[in-house]
């Protein structure tokens, strides 16, 4: 007889052994019709068992698997401190890590950004090579000494990065008490760089001699184009040590006075004409003068009335200068986009202006309006009579006209 649900052969179950518990209620009456049948699954019709090669090859597989996992486990003890010591390095034998490379990569991409900033935002101030026009110099051993510490922090020297920090957010204000310094503020929201542009300048300015990048600059204007990378590096000396008798920098700084006295001009011999206009060669400097082809500076032109003269305007700095011609007053206010007869800002290469004396200004002057220029970057025009006469009285280069305040060229060293 079989399960019908399993296919299972059920026997009858032996009869239960003498010791087999009688239940309580003896008396639980049975179907009479039909006598109980007990069945079992029989007994177990296979066995396993394990003969001795099959025991060996299992205890060798077991041996196999445990020293597998001691290997595993020995190569990730020794590989945690191998990767350990190549992560951060050994300073004490010279080993600086892959850490320390990535830092140094990162440091030397801040810098080269930083100086793309400084060209774009600073040269205009304090030249390209950081020697100083309008603004101080910056390129100066003394101001970038112990600039940083040991450590890379901000160290006790007067350009340190807290120092720096605190007049791009605040302005030349800070440093020399004058509210007419022409030292802006920098930072957002005062001044138009992030957190991150401003760091990147000081990350430039405090840059050692050791610091090397390559410079390639993301705009030209047409008709030039982008020239090959330019290789450069850090201002600061870390060899360098002041002499003992070096006297402290001082903490303000202003723009030596122009001339009160400028030469007397050559006289006009052969005044310009429409058809053959007089040629004036001036060139613009990254120290923020006006000089002619050999390098004197010019803080006069004469000209005569009625004649035609074109100013070949040269721009020997490397980032923006313009040109203007207008009175004293009008020139002293103007900005880079105040609308006067001249030359729009230009980066670099040459530009010229023509044009013919007629009724002058009071007080008639050439200049260069962008921000923080003007101070050094004005000359006179004298009048003369044809043949070399002066016709008029020479104007002041020193004196402001009636009414009017000076600028004043204080900012932050």
């Amino acid at each position: 007889m079989s399960d019908e649900n399993t296919g299972r052969d059920l026997v009858p179950r032996p009869d239960d052994p003498s010791g087999a518990v009688v239940p309580r209620e003896a008396q639980v009456p049975t179907t009479a019709s039909q006598a109980a049948v007990r069945f079992s699954a029989g007994e177990q019709a296979h066995t396993v068992g394990l003969t001795e090669e099959r025991a060996t090859q299992i205890v060798k597989q077991s041996g196999n698997a445990r020293m597998i996992a001691f290997l595993a486990a020995l190569l990730i003890v020794l590989f945690i401190p191998l990767y350990w010591l190549y992560d951060i390095g050994l300073p004490v034998v010279g080993f600086g890590g892959r850490l320390d490379d990535t830092t140094q990569v990162q440091y030397v991409t801040d810098v080269s950004r930083g100086y793309a900033l400084f060209l774009a935002n600073c040269a205009r101030c304090h030249g390209p090579e950081g020697k100083g026009g309008v603004g101080p110099p910056l390129n100066d051993q003394a101001k970038l000494y112990n600039a940083l510490n040991a450590q890379g922090a901000s160290g006790t020297g007067h350009l340190n990065p807290d120092y720096i920090r605190s007049v791009l957010t605040e302005g030349g204000r800070i440093v020399c008490g004058d509210p007419n310094s022409v030292m802006p503020a920098w930072l957002q929201p005062k001044g138009p760089l992030n957190y991150k542009e401003v760091e990147d300048i000081i990350a430039f300015i405090t840059a050692s001699k050791d610091t090397k990048f390559s410079y390639v600059p993301a705009h030209v204007l047409p008709p030039e184009t982008i020239p090959p990378p330019a290789d450069e590096e850090g201002w600061r000396d870390p060899s360098y040590s002041p002499p003992p008798d070096a006297t402290p920098v001082p903490a303000c700084w202003r723009a030596p006075a122009a001339s009160s006295a400028p030469s007397t001009p050559a006289p006009v011999t052969s005044p310009g004409t429409a058809d053959n206009p007089r040629v004036i060669e001036i060139h613009a400097t990254a120290s923020l003068t006006w000089t002619d082809a050999s390098g004197a500076q010019i803080s006069q032109i004469p000209v005569v009335a009625g004649e035609t003269v074109t100013f070949h305007v040269i721009n020997d700095a490397g980032f923006d200068h313009n040109f203007h011609i207008a009175g004293m007053s009008d020139l002293m206010a103007a900005t880079a986009t105040t609308d006067l007869p001249g030359i729009a800002p230009f980066p670099s290469g040459e530009q010229d202006f023509t044009w013919t004396v007629g009724s002058l200004p009071d007080q008639p002057q050439f200049a260069c309006t962008l921000a923080g220029h003007y101070t050094t970057m004005h000359g006179d025009f004298v009048l003369q009579q044809a043949g070399g006469g002066s016709g008029s009285p020479q104007p002041s280069a020193s004196a402001a006209p009636s009414g009017s305040v000076a600028p004043s060229a204080s900012v932050a060293p």
